[in-house]
């Protein structure tokens, strides 16, 4: 007690001028409406100013919640986008199969592409479709603007492999169709050196040959009117008894997202009757 006594004894001087200081200040202030208009307006800007800076600072502090909300709600966006792409793809799909439905010798199954590569000599491609959706080794694969992607190697119960086009093991046989609706057959590989572009040989002198020229698919796994690709380049051999061509590969084959699987229905039958040939 006597400490706050010594205290209060060393500084009454300040506490009495802080009071007089005071009570002149708050007879200025009531003095006129005038005195009080213009004190009024300055303490309310400045609890304004504390009020603007309390609330910054809260916000600031409030941000990582704030962004994680917003990350969240972002995901459900892109979430709700890719089912409306989903859903867009599917009937775009669903039409062009019930097109394509009308030859029964065919069946076709959409699928989408999980993984592939285009870098290599042997490269593949992998599709979300297995044995559980009827798939099997054999059947070929297109885009939906029926540019030939290969034909299907094996299968798991979810996923299947695909050879595709630009495969060094890959081969099929080719159809050019001249000016005068000719068919002509040859026979379509890969050299590796492009994954643009592929070769067709064996093809007939008797062919027109141009610059331009359709190449379709020529296999009983595929129907009519599959395109590899067209010609941009070719040369006769040195007997001069056949041609040989660069092909510009139709499909991009390095960007592929939809396909189209096809079932040739009576290809079993056939693998059956060339098994009794080689007997």
């Amino acid at each position: 007690m006597h400490r706050l006594v010594e205290f209060f004894r060393r500084i009454y001087v300040v506490l009495i001028f802080l009071l007089l200081e005071g009570i002149a200040l708050w007879q200025y202030a009531t003095s006129s409406p005038y005195t009080e208009a213009k004190i009024f307006a300055r303490t309310t800007a400045v609890g304004g100013a504390i009020s603007s800076l309390v609330t910054d600072v809260t916000h600031f502090f409030s941000l990582p919640e704030e962004n994680r909300e917003l990350t969240a709600r972002l995901a459900a966006l892109e979430a709700e986008r890719e089912q409306l792409r989903k859903i867009e793809e599917g009937a775009m799909l669903d039409s062009l199969l019930m097109t394509m439905e009308q030859d029964a010798e065919f069946r076709f199954r959409a699928a989408r592409v999980s993984s592939a590569t285009s870098n290599r000599m042997r490269n593949y491609v992998v599709l979300d479709r297995g044995a559980r959706d009827g798939i099997t080794p054999n059947m070929g694969v297109m885009t939906p603007e029926r540019n030939l992607v290969g034909y299907v190697t094996s299968c798991s119960e979810h996923y299947a492999v695909v050879e595709p086009i630009i495969n060094t093991k890959f081969s099929t046989g080719g159809r050019l169709i001249d000016n005068e609706a000719n068919n002509f057959f040859c026979s379509v590989s890969w050299d590796g050196s492009s994954r643009y572009h592929a070769d067709a040989s064996d093809i007939s002198v008797n062919v027109n040959i141009q610059e331009g020229m359709v190449v379709e698919v020529s296999s009983e796994r595929m129907p009519r009117g599959v395109v590899i690709g067209h010609i941009e380049s070719f040369k006769i051999n040195s007997a001069k008894t056949a041609y040989s061509s660069r092909i510009k590969l139709a499909a991009d084959l390095s960007a592929l997202d939809n396909v189209i699987i096809v079932e040739s229905v009576n290809y079993d039958e056939l693998g059956t009757i060339m098994g009794d040939l080689d007997k």
